[in-house]
Order: C-alpha cells, then structure tokens, then sequence
C-alpha cells in the first residue's frame, strides 16, 4: 500500500508540471489593436451610449484586448484603465509597439487649485479632490468634452489621475492646465489581425508527434518508479530462495568417521 501511494504521488506531481508546462506553452498572446485616426471613445461598459464614454482615446496610438466582450465591443486596457472599445473602431495586430500609449504629465496652473470631478461638469456632488496650485504629476489619458466653464474658450476636460496617495481618477478643466502632452502621430503598425479571439474557446489540438512525446514522456518515469519500487522486492525473494541452498551445503562440509578407523 505504502508503494503504491509513493507511486500515485509522483505520478500526481509529474502529471500537474506536465499541465503547467503545456498551459504555458499555449497561452494567449497579448494582442495590442491600433487605434484609428477618427474619434475613438473609451467606454466604461459594452454598450454604445454616449453616457458609458470616458474618454476619448489619443489617435493612432494603441490599446492592449484582454477579451470580446459582445459582437460590437472589446474589452480592453489603456495604461492601467480598463474598459471597452468598439471593435470597428481600432485594427488588432500582431506586435508589441514600443510605444503604445501616449506618455505624459502635467500640472495645474490655477491660483485656487483645481477640482478633480468624476464627470466633465462643474458639480459639487461630482468632486473628487482639490488638486493644488502647480501640482506637475498628474497623469495624462485623454480628452472628452464637457461644460465650458470659460466662455468661448474651450469645452474640452481633461481624464487624469491624481498621483496622491489615493491614485484618484477624474477629470480637470484644461484650461486652467498646462504642459499638456500634444498628440503626435504614432506610426508603428504590424500584420493585422483579422479574429483575435475567434478560437479563444477552442482547444488545441496536439499532433501526433507531440502526444507521443506526452505518452513517452509519461511512460518513461512511471516504468522508472515502478522498476525501483519492486526491485527490492525481487532481490529479497532471490536471497530467500538462495539462503536455503546455502544452508544445506552447509550442512554436507563435515567428515564421518567410523569406529574401526581409530583403531
């Protein structure tokens, strides 16, 4: 019983690598989608409603799909923001862009301070936080419109986060921000692809060569094991069978004398 145990363990334990292995070896790739120079929104769920819009998405720049989320959307990531994006609206491709995301801070250059708001809108019940007179770390996403605080100035909120302790997220007026990262063109592209995820819920199929690699693989270290745990076994038996022998020839290694030969 004890044997057999021992045996079950490490087949258990080759068996689970064997699973991580191949697991491993079959993952997904990271596939990143480029996003088109036309107005792409960032959505917070899949649906296409202008109320679900975060933000808009800088142009020709990337998001990395995580998953379909219906026939119309993807669900995706920018920078650490997740959300949804129209699949009709950005090119999956086979590459990792060096550049993916358009990188940059800036800060706040209005005496008062500047509030942080949970939508484009001045609204005390949407304030987030007050973010100091030329705080220069806020993190940069994109652009959405709004209310136009300023008249015949600009309508345009700016999505960011707040590099406080909190790591808060929200949008800004950007007319009162400055040093705002300028949208350039970003012309890394790579081979298009067509289904990202259309065999996402398929299995793999091995081919021979490689089952027989898996059965060989499997076999080998089991005969190993099994070979190892009777061997000893086997040895014990040839000695019972041997010491007998053994014993008896002992027995016959003596002389007899008869009584007329000592005289």
């Amino acid at each position: 019983m004890k044997k057999f145990l021992l045996l079950s363990l490490i087949l258990l334990i080759f068996l689970v690598t064997l699973k991580n292995y191949f697991h491993t070896s079959f993952a997904e790739e990271v596939v990143y989608a480029k996003i088109s120079e036309e107005e792409v929104y960032l959505y917070s769920t899949p649906s296409n409603n202008d109320k679900n819009r975060l933000f808009l998405l800088p142009s020709t720049y990337f998001v990395k799909l995580l998953n379909k989320a219906n026939e119309e959307f993807y669900y995706c990531s920018y920078k650490d923001i997740t959300g949804y994006v129209k699949q009709s609206e950005v090119v999956a491709m086979k590459g990792t862009p060096s550049s993916p995301y358009l990188e940059g801070l800036f800060r706040i250059i209005s005496l008062e301070g500047l509030g942080l708001y949970s939508s484009p809108q001045l609204n005390e019940s949407n304030l987030l936080a007050t973010i100091p007179y030329l705080t220069d770390d806020l993190v940069y996403y994109g652009i959405m419109a709004g209310q136009e605080l300023v008249p015949d100035n600009s309508n345009k909120w700016i999505y960011c986060k707040y590099n406080d302790e909190s790591g808060i997220c929200g949008f800004v007026y950007s007319t009162f921000c400055d040093k705002v990262p300028k949208e350039t063109i970003n012309t890394e592209s790579y081979e298009i692809i067509d289904h990202p995820f259309a065999s996402t819920t398929e299995p793999h199929e091995l081919s021979s060569v490689a089952m027989g690699f898996i059965i060989i693989g499997v076999a080998v270290p089991c005969l190993i094991v099994l070979f190892l745990l009777v061997k000893p076994t086997m040895l014990k038996d040839k000695i019972t069978t041997i010491k007998p022998k053994l014993r008896a020839k002992r027995n016959r290694d003596y002389f007899e004398f008869d009584d007329s030969d000592l005289n």
